[in-house]
């Protein structure tokens, strides 16, 4: 099984571009059902081997009594593309909520944090957090269907997404040729489609997210400067 695992991330996981860009800046907007509820501002840095990455999400209107929910993703930048070592989830107002998770790839284990309990368990290769996945196409553009272990932060899942092809999307930051992956909704899972830009390195440039209750959440590109440019 994770022989057969290996040789799917592969088609993924190739090469690392050496082209990757040192530094980007992106600002989306956040919908749910429709209705924008608030933005996204993101930023991505890479220097000697390491990268640095967070995205902050802050409501408008009466969103904003929600609170900013923060991610940050750091770790080492390899010849595979983005290997995380540290990834934080703070979100609420007042005193906000804390997730964290370590991977120590010396002794393949991740250890999660969260509501005042740690727990460890087996890290599979190739395994990424919610945010440092996104950005893992700079490096390493799909070239297929994708198989591979990620963290949202209190588990470790593996998800499947079907390459979809080729299409032309419009976002607020104008018009994409896009690279489009799927991964379906469960049962016990939410759907997930992503549009990559092929003439910007692969960035994500909208996100939907359909929730096991059915809700549509979206995440669509207003502007983005990728260093190098």
């Amino acid at each position: 099984m994770k022989r057969l695992l290996v040789m799917l991330c592969s088609l993924w996981v190739g090469a690392a571009q050496a082209a990757a860009p040192l530094h980007t800046s992106a600002v989306y907007s956040f919908s749910k059902q429709g209705q924008k509820i608030g933005t996204v501002t993101e930023t991505f840095r890479q220097s000697d081997g390491r990268y640095q990455l967070e995205s902050v999400t802050t409501g408008i209107g009466i969103f904003v009594l929600l609170g900013k929910i923060r991610l940050a993703s750091s770790g080492e930048v390899t010849d595979k593309g983005l290997r995380p070592l540290h990834f934080e989830d703070h979100r609420g107002a007042g005193k906000p909520n804390v997730t964290q998770v370590d991977f120590d790839w010396e002794k393949k284990n991740i250890t999660f944090r969260f509501d005042g309990k740690t727990e460890s368990i087996a890290l599979e290769p190739g395994t990424q957090d919610r945010i440092s996945m996104l950005y893992q196409f700079m490096f390493a553009p799909p070239k297929g269907d994708i198989n591979l272990f990620m963290t949202s932060g209190k588990k470790l899942n593996q998800y499947q997404y079907k390459l979809a092809g080729e299409e032309k999307v419009t976002t607020p930051a104008g018009q994409f040729k896009a690279v489009h992956l799927i991964k379906q909704r469960t049962a016990d899972e939410d759907g997930t489609e992503i549009w990559l830009a092929k003439d910007r390195r692969y960035f994500p440039v909208r996100i939907v997210i359909e929730e096991r209750s059915g809700a549509k959440i979206e995440q669509n590109l207003i502007s983005l400067s990728i260093e190098g440019e």
